[in-house]
């Protein structure tokens, strides 16, 4: 099973996300757009993982450490994949934080090192991904968006990722709830 760990956007942020990125998508037909039901901050991609493997994976949701208080945060500015030269992945980063967010991820993947689990040797980086490119895409994505204001991270969740011609469909395995009134 093809599973990973995310900090889901809220359902309204991703939706005012999405129609902020209405003029671009318009504008740029050749990428490939994420749908707003797959905005997230990935904390750590497993890839494919034996059943067993989920069934550790899940346990680690049980962690009472991880239910931390939600995470205020706030989008930011459009970047890209490389940084420099022809895009492959276009992304939003945080204006508000991605300290809160970089020592989640800090906490999460201490809890996966007893399974044998390293973090990526790329480093973390809190972004949402909003569209990919082939090789040959060439530019950058030229459009005002009018983000969302302050906002609450308040899952974490162990995503199953199966995908299909139309991309990347997520189901939930398991979900931390992240503390309310408390970020």
């Amino acid at each position: 099973m093809r599973v990973f760990a995310a900090l889901p956007l809220p359902p309204v942020v991703a939706g005012t996300l999405d129609s902020a990125l209405a003029r671009a998508r318009l504008a740029s037909p050749g990428l490939r757009w994420v749908s707003s039901t797959g905005f997230h901050i990935t904390l750590h991609f497993f890839g494919e993982v034996p059943e067993q493997g989920v069934t550790a994976l899940q346990r680690v949701f049980d962690d009472a450490e991880l239910r931390v208080p939600a995470i205020p945060a706030r989008l930011g500015r459009i970047g890209q994949f490389p940084a420099r030269g022809n895009p492959r992945v276009l992304w939003v980063g945080l204006a508000r934080g991605e300290a809160e967010i970089r020592a989640y991820w800090d906490l999460f993947e201490r809890k996966l090192s007893p399974l044998g689990w390293t973090p990526d040797e790329r480093g973390f980086s809190a972004h949402i991904t909003i569209a990919r490119a082939g090789r040959s895409a060439a530019g950058t994505l030229d459009a005002d968006l009018e983000m969302p204001s302050d906002f609450l991270m308040e899952e974490c969740v162990l995503f199953q990722s199966i995908l299909g011609s139309a991309g990347a469909h997520y189901v939930p395995l398991k979900k931390i709830t992240l503390e309310r009134g408390q970020g």
